[in-house]
């Protein structure tokens, strides 16, 4: 249903509100759908929304097929080791959405939540299209909501086109010269790899981020880690809550799935540099974080393969012997490691800036005591300390793997099941945070 159509009509009543349309939100509404709960799901823009507008046209799941988890959601046909596309990825989900009649209504943003005020009910969900009055809401709008740009960005030359990453969409979008990627996470070193196999020359400033051998010793590092526990971690078993919040460790799923490092993208070309530190005129200029940065990747890389060998020792199990990785190789002993700190965009020819230093969060409208010390919300299971209000598809919510296909829809079910015990009168005027 579109949003406009409840422009000027008095609040209505939802027995449940979920806020948000992608795999958290789809979720819980097949859950509340299977346990016949009144409910309606608001989406500001489409459903799978950000998959299907946020990614870049060659972008593919980094997990393999076997890993899409969700409620009802048909298997991945005869390539469970497989990585879908993008577009494969939006339509399955959007025709899994309208095979249990997902109650979605596209083009309606959730400003606030808020307590009622008024017996009978707890919540009113204030919303672009009006309000809507709601015994429970489920939050499930995914960790990230809003791109982050570093400081030095704003003071780049305006001869520099400056992208964020969810606004790459491929090569053919970039004025002609070469590009600067920004940012070694994932999306950063998927991207890079997607301009260099269009022939652009590209230059890379990477931060601390992880490697994953793609395959390892027989058998992918999902299955792996899924086998090992590891995807099952609690928040409580990581050294720093900040740890939720790292960036993903490099890893793609194109072409069938393989590993990308550091060493290879300089092998092929790439440009390395450290951390973006501060510009003057067209004058670039990065810290000396670079050679750190590839030994802790390394070392990374050298840790999972070290926990899978002990596994494997461990369990007994029968496994392939232990293989180097072509793709993301360790950076060889020895090797020189690109040393320059200052860079000059135009006597590189550098037109592109791509900005792949991730999202920030921001759950300030949700107007309940909910949030811990950094502003994240405090939801085990999806629960929080206040009645009827829960969560669904944040990262590290109950486990590593809450905020991702393989683990959502256990959270989801939990939430539904929660929604369905408590019912819809409420137990008692619920704390509001101060405004």
């Amino acid at each position: 249903m579109d949003g406009a159509r409840l422009q000027g009509l008095a609040p209505e009543r939802a027995g449940a509100v979920v806020i948000g349309a992608g795999q958290g939100g789809l979720s819980t509404s097949c859950h509340l759908a299977r346990r016949g709960i009144e409910h309606v799901v608001l989406e500001r823009g489409t459903v799978a929304d950000s998959w299907a507008n946020r990614r870049w046209d060659s972008f593919c799941l980094v997990t393999p097929n076997w890993t899409i988890r969700l409620p009802g959601w048909k298997r991945c046909g005869t390539d469970p080791g497989g990585f879908m596309p993008r577009d494969e990825f939006v339509g399955r989900m959007r025709d899994w959405a309208a095979g249990f009649g997902a109650p979605v209504r596209t083009g309606v943003e959730a400003k606030r939540v808020r307590p009622s005020g008024a017996a009978g009910f707890r919540f009113i969900v204030e919303t672009s299209a009006g309000d809507i009055a709601a015994d429970s809401v489920v939050v499930a709008t995914a960790t990230y909501q809003a791109p982050r740009v570093p400081g030095v960005s704003s003071g780049l030359p305006d001869s520099v086109l400056q992208l964020h990453a969810e606004d790459y969409k491929n090569p053919g979008q970039l004025p002609e010269g070469a590009a600067l990627v920004v940012g070694s996470g994932q999306t950063g070193c998927q991207i890079v790899e997607d301009l260099l196999r269009s022939g652009r020359t590209v230059h890379f400033s990477a931060g601390r981020a992880g490697r994953l051998p793609r395959r390892y010793r027989g058998r992918d590092c999902l299955e792996w880690q899924a086998e090992m526990g590891t995807l099952d971690r609690t928040p409580d078993q990581l050294g720093n809550p900040a740890e939720r919040f790292r960036g993903d460790p490099h890893v793609t799923g194109r072409d069938g799935g393989t590993s990308v490092g550091l060493w290879n993208f300089h092998s092929r070309g790439v440009r390395l540099h450290g951390r973006a530190e501060s510009v003057a005129g067209d004058l670039l200029k990065f810290d000396g974080s670079l050679a750190e940065n590839i030994a802790h990747a390394d070392r990374f890389a050298a840790e999972i393969r070290d926990s899978i060998d002990a596994h494997i020792k461990e369990t007994g199990q029968p496994a392939s012997p232990a293989e180097a990785d072509p793709q993301g190789a360790d950076w060889p002993e020895g090797a020189p490691i690109p040393s320059a700190r200052t860079l000059s965009l135009e006597r590189s020819s550098i037109r592109t800036v791509i900005w792949a230093t991730g999202f920030g969060f921001d759950f300030s409208w949700i107007k309940f005591p909910v949030l811990d010390a950094s502003g994240y919300p405090e939801a085990p299971h999806g629960a929080t300390r206040v009645p009827g209000l829960y969560f669904c598809g944040l990262n590290w919510m109950t486990w590593r793997k809450s905020g991702i296909l393989y683990g959502v829809g256990e959270d989801a079910r939990a939430v539904a099941d929660r929604i369905a015990r408590e019912g819809r009168i409420p137990a008692g005027p619920l704390p509001m945070e101060a405004a």
